[in-house]
């Protein structure tokens, strides 16, 4: 009985994993600016020389719907596409993709796009107007894939991205 509860249970944690949530803090990155493909803890940043991302510290921390304190942010710096300030990530049917972010723009709030491997947009959320504090988007990930996000005009500013 005991070997049998055994094999479950260590069944159980290998199929967690295969299935583990990508998360990513701005809060944990250290300080730079992109220049080149990078990956961080599962997520692809997509950058080149001209189209750079920057990560950088905040002076004040900012404070998310949610009561979240952020003391960094992901700063795309520009619209964006599959090859250039882009992040892409694996995610699998059903599960849920939440984003935390802003527009750079005290004034417009903004497009993410969220675009399947091909580079297809599949879906979008908005990332508030700067100022009104930062926003929590959700979005149903439609099929297992690749998934890239991507700012449609201008600046985000994205502070952390879950999928689970």
């Amino acid at each position: 009985m005991k070997k049998t509860i055994l094999v479950i249970m260590t069944l159980i944690l290998l199929s967690s994993a295969l299935y583990a949530a990508v998360f990513i803090s701005a809060n944990d990155l250290e300080e730079e600016k992109l220049t080149e493909t990078k990956e961080i803890d599962g997520f692809t940043f997509i950058a080149t020389p001209d189209k750079h991302m920057t990560i950088e510290y905040l002076s004040d921390g900012r404070e998310s719907e949610d009561g979240e304190v952020f003391n960094g942010r992901i700063k795309l710096e520009g619209s964006g596409k599959v090859s250039q300030r882009a992040i892409s990530f694996k995610a699998s049917k059903g599960e849920i993709l939440t984003v935390w972010s802003n527009s750079s723009s005290k004034t417009e709030a903004r497009t993410i796009v969220i675009a399947d491997a091909s580079g297809n947009q599949v879906g979008a959320i908005t990332a508030p107007q700067d100022g009104s504090g930062i926003g929590i988007s959700e979005f149903e990930i439609p099929q297992d894939g690749i998934y890239y996000l991507w700012s449609k005009k201008s600046g985000i500013n994205i502070y952390s991205i879950v999928c689970e």
